[in-house]
């Protein structure tokens, strides 16, 4: 355990280092900086919205860094740990490990600071080394990337500097408020109350799917998903893709917009994405493709755990291409819930709980008759019976999951 101060050698190859906060949301960058402690421009900074720069890659609360592949005007890259959300570091115990090698847990922050370089890795006489530093900045990430030289005015994407949303009012609100309680309810039984994650819903929009969207049972099915976005998601928006032979993500839902959301993006006809482009739905199942879809959505934007609320009438067909997938994302901050409304082939899915080859069980699966008769406490205890041991499970194998 290094202290304030102290250094180590690294041996060099590849370091992976991980940057954790005991009780306290994070995000975690990098700084790639030349001899003048400055960046060479702003791709230097690496972060959730740019992952990789030059040897230096961002994969969760980690940094994998190929010494080999960092340029040689590069002298010193500074690991960054900064809140995620509102509030200070005050308190909070800021720590960074190197796998395999030294470990540093920076003094408590106590000046209001919310961004911090806890451990910076540099040359030294050819050789790469680790320094522990653990100087706070009160002015932010913005405020310590404008003192390396990084211009961040447009970092971070519109959404997430939206405020929080409540529920609209009239009966929609009411309901969208009992449903959040239904929530509440089955997070506290499972002993997860106040869990916080960032919740996803993929729906299948292929041609069988017709009269569900039709019949209104789609858009019932959004609602009762926003509910629990409202609930767990620091923002309270229900992030969503749909999918057939193509896949789309759309704009995020709030529920303060859901009745204007539902008409534009819940039914069996051209869809527009969250990028304005404009996807043709019905035809066949293409799970693989909306999949890496979301893999690459949030390996770029690390974080909360994420909770994905899969919903699809079967006829899946592509097993190994699945099973594949979910075996690589197995070591992700990713939980997939899959939901079958029907009774129809579901294929792989049914097998989710003996699949091999995984660093955890990342998923469940169950499927119903007729969604529109099961009770919301039914619904969300089914939803959620699973997600508990995943955390716990993800927890124990070291996979990144913010404050949970």
């Amino acid at each position: 355990m290094l202290r304030k101060g102290e250094n180590a050698a690294l041996d060099g190859g590849r370091v992976r280092v991980a940057v954790t906060a005991a009780g306290r949301a994070i995000d975690v960058s990098a700084v790639l900086l030349g001899d003048d402690r400055r960046v060479r421009s702003d791709d230097d900074l690496v972060f959730f919205n740019h992952p990789v720069q030059d040897g230096v890659v961002l994969e969760g609360g980690e940094v994998v860094i190929d010494l080999a592949a960092v340029p040689d005007d590069v002298a010193t890259i500074a690991l960054v740990a900064s809140v995620d959300g509102a509030g200070t570091l005050d308190g909070v115990a800021v720590r960074a490990e190197v796998r395999g090698g030294p470990a540093f847990e920076a003094p408590a922050m106590a000046a209001g600071e919310t961004v911090v370089v806890v451990v910076e890795v540099y040359r030294r006489a050819g050789a790469w080394k680790v320094r522990a530093v653990g100087q706070g900045w009160a002015s932010g990430l913005a405020g310590l990337a404008t003192d390396f030289g990084v211009d961040v005015a447009d970092d971070r994407p519109a959404e997430v500097e939206l405020p929080v949303v409540e529920p609209p009012a009239g009966d929609l609100g009411r309901r969208i408020s009992l449903r959040k309680e239904a929530v509440r309810v089955s997070l506290e039984k499972e002993g997860i109350g106040g869990v916080r994650a960032r919740v996803a819903v993929v729906l299948d929009a292929s041609g069988s799917m017709y009269f569900l969207y039709e019949e209104g049972v789609v858009a019932e099915i959004v609602e009762r998903m926003a509910a629990i976005a409202l609930q767990v998601d620091d923002d309270g928006a229900l992030d969503a893709w749909i999918f057939a032979d193509e896949s789309a993500r759309l704009p995020p839902l709030r529920v303060a917009e859901i009745e204007a959301w539902t008409r534009a993006h819940v039914h069996m006809d051209e869809v527009v994405t969250a990028d304005g482009k404009r996807v043709d739905v019905g035809g066949g199942n293409n799970e693989p493709r909306v999949i890496e879809d979301i893999l690459g959505h949030y390996d770029a934007r690390p974080g909360e755990p994420v909770l994905v609320l899969f919903f699809s009438d079967g006829g899946v067909a592509d097993d190994a291409e699945i099973s594949d997938l979910l075996r690589k994302a197995s070591n992700r901050p990713i939980f997939w819930q899959f939901i079958g409304l029907g009774d129809s082939w579901y294929g792989i899915l049914e097998e989710l709980d003996t699949l091999d080859g995984r660093l955890v069980d990342n998923a469940g699966f169950f499927a119903v008759d007729d969604i529109t008769h099961i009770s919301d406490t039914e619904l969300y205890q089914r939803i959620l019976s699973e997600f508990p041991t995943w955390l716990r499970t993800a927890r124990a194998h070291g996979i990144p999951l913010g404050s949970n």
